[in-house]
């Protein structure tokens, strides 16, 4: 029975180097394409708490997932694109909640109708909640039309009155 299991030890590690080391002429693999690329995120402070899908086929990454900020986004596309044998980076990410309802304010504060309107602002899963009392009907308009074209909403609900 030992003799088996040492037979079968020199096979694993046979598979094993030969699905994570560079193949002559093709580049590196996948699988050694996705460690890399998930240690380099792992290691950089701006990418370190995401917690990103990442595939990989051929070479072509895809990166799919919750971000905070668009230089998150933007430093883990750079830090894909960086690694060797890598020939496309498959943005697939979104900003979270948290950065969607601060996108909208910003905005918002940056429009001279609404800009100093205090309007509360919440967003759960794309869905912005837009509450003032405050607002006249061409405010509120305006204020939605603002909050819509943010990226990562996907509806506006109009609460201000």
């Amino acid at each position: 029975m030992m003799p088996q299991m040492r037979s079968r030890l020199p096979v694993a590690r046979a598979v094993l180097l030969a699905i994570l080391t560079p193949v002559a002429g093709c580049g590196t693999t996948d699988p050694a394409l996705l460690i890399t690329i998930d240690a380099r995120l792992a290691a950089d402070p701006a990418t370190a708490m995401l917690g990103l899908d990442i595939s990989a086929t051929r070479g072509v990454v895809r990166l799919e997932g919750e971000v905070n900020s668009s230089a998150q986004r933007q430093r883990a596309i750079d830090l894909a694109r960086a690694v060797a044998g890598v020939k496309d980076v498959i943005d697939a990410m979104y900003p979270g909640d948290d950065a969607i309802a601060t996108a909208v304010r910003h905005a918002l504060a940056s429009d001279p109708l609404v800009g100093r309107i205090p309007i509360t602002v919440t967003a759960r899963q794309g869905t912005v909640q837009l509450i003032s009392d405050q607002t006249g009907k061409e405010d509120r308009s305006r204020a939605v039309e603002i909050a819509a074209h943010v990226e990562g909403v996907k509806k506006v609900d109009d609460l201000m009155r």
